[in-house]
């Protein structure tokens, strides 16, 4: 066999082999004498079907469509091996019938993995700072658990901030409680001052936000890296068009109370499972503390990823965006269903609104993006060697088959090996970032504790 590299670029190559005849003609007696055992002709025994009788009975064309591609499957692995590329996607040029007795010749061109050098990590410089807790966070925790413990004591007034309002909605009069301590401002303002018995007709926002997540691109970025390129592809002239009414809600209020709130005391905090008010205050500032340390190091891991993949001076293989756009868009089209519009109508919507070029722009742009971060974050899982063990991958899954009410077993049967091989990959590949990015802080390395595997086994999903 001999092989030539005609072209070779960073992230694609063509090249060209040449299998002797010799060889060719050993491919031919092989395919034959493997056809004549799966060949039944009434007269004659499984393979013992004159070679004649047996070309004619499969036709020439079958034959040497069977041959070429042995003679390209056998040929194939080699070459790519012999010029030392890294294919992640082939496809033949130039593929014409072998002739018994002479050379044949066969072209591929290939899509390569790209070569890049890593950045170095040590020069990304981390700046979201770490979060700290607050007085005015403490003093909105112990609040709220005044408000979760709080006696409900009916009232003849009007409604008063901190109240529980009952709402009576609908020609049936289902009951809607609504917490006054939680509610939005705009409910808040709507109902201050109602009093039992009173009609009203709640504001409750406009209906096109929903609408928003598909009208300017239709995709959201994994890292929520760049707001700004959701707004590409909208057109000015969405900033003209009238408002859309505001939903509405016909309500009767059936029911005021006012909540009486424990005291924040011993006697409140024996309540809670805690000796003393000490003791719960202290509890709840770690568990504050912990929760805004999370956050923070999410915000950290997100700013290096961004900040390393932008480093990074990757040219991409357009195999890799292309599939990956296919795969925005089947996404696109499985959220499209819930609004009952296809693909086709919403390209449609697009167009009208001339819109159409402005989404394919985005769709370039974040198929590309993407790509980048999967094989940057890939190489960089390589070079660190990061692995996860069977005991934390299973801690993973356990959290998520528990929030589908399934048992281990059952979880792994129904998403499958190819499901389960991929997650395991994105979990490990998350946990070297991970890794980076303690080192970047100064901190030590830290054992995936259960809680911090559900955490980003959430987060990964």
């Amino acid at each position: 066999m001999q092989t030539n590299l005609i072209e070779k670029k960073p992230v694609s190559a063509t090249f060209e082999v040449i299998v002797p005849a010799a060889e060719v003609t050993k491919t031919y007696e092989n395919v034959l004498q493997g056809l004549s055992r799966q060949v039944r002709l009434p007269g004659f025994r499984p393979g013992k079907v004159p070679r004649s009788v047996l070309i004619k009975q499969i036709g020439e064309e079958a034959l040497n469509q069977e041959v070429r591609e042995a003679l390209v499957e056998n040929h194939y692995s080699k070459a790519v091996q012999e010029l030392k590329l890294t294919p992640i996607h082939a496809h033949l040029h130039k593929n014409d019938d072998p002739v018994q007795g002479q050379d044949y010749r066969f072209e591929v061109h290939v899509d390569l993995y790209p070569e890049f050098e890593l950045p170095d990590t040590k020069e990304i410089i981390i700046d979201t700072p770490k979060k700290q807790l607050t007085d005015d966070m403490l003093d909105e925790a112990f609040a709220n658990l005044q408000s979760e413990h709080a006696v409900l004591i009916p009232v003849e007034r009007g409604v008063e901030a901190g109240d529980q309002v009952t709402l009576a909605i609908g020609d049936e009069g289902s009951r809607l409680p609504v917490d006054l301590d939680r509610a939005s401002d705009t409910i808040i303002q709507q109902l201050l001052g109602k009093n039992m018995g009173e009609e009203l007709e709640l504001n409750l926002g406009s209906e096109d936000q929903e609408d928003e997540d598909h009208e300017d691109d239709g995709f959201e970025d994994e890292n929520q890296e760049d707001e700004a390129s959701k707004d590409e592809g909208s057109n000015d002239e969405n900033s003209d068009q009238e408002k859309p009414e505001p939903l509405k809600l016909k309500a009767v209020i059936q029911d005021i109370k006012a909540k009486e709130k424990p005291a924040l005391d011993d006697d409140f905090a024996k309540t809670l499972g805690f000796d003393s008010w000490e003791a719960a205050q202290e509890r709840i500032r770690k568990n504050l503390q912990a929760e805004l340390d999370r956050e923070s190091f999410a915000a950290q891991q997100n700013e290096f990823v961004e900040k390393y993949v932008e480093e990074a001076k990757v040219e991409l293989p357009n195999y890799l965006i292309n599939r990956r756009k296919a795969a925005l868009l089947e996404e696109l089209q499985e959220d499209l269903k819930k609004n009952n519009l296809t693909l086709e109508a919403y390209f449609k919507q697009l167009e009208e609104k001339n819109e159409r070029e402005g989404f394919d722009k985005n769709l370039q742009e974040t198929a590309e993006k993407r790509v980048k971060r999967d094989l940057v974050l890939e190489q960089l899982l390589e070079k660190r060697g990061t692995s996860m063990s069977n005991a934390e991958f299973d801690t993973a899954i356990s959290y998520m088959a528990y929030r589908e009410s399934k048992n281990l077993r059952k979880f792994k049967s129904d998403m499958g090996e190819t499901w389960l091989e991929n997650y395991r990959f994105l979990l490990t590949r998350d946990k070297a970032v991970r890794e980076v990015v303690r080192e970047l802080l100064g901190e030590e390395a830290k054992d995936e504790t259960p809680q911090a595997i559900e955490e980003i086994s959430e987060e990964t999903e």
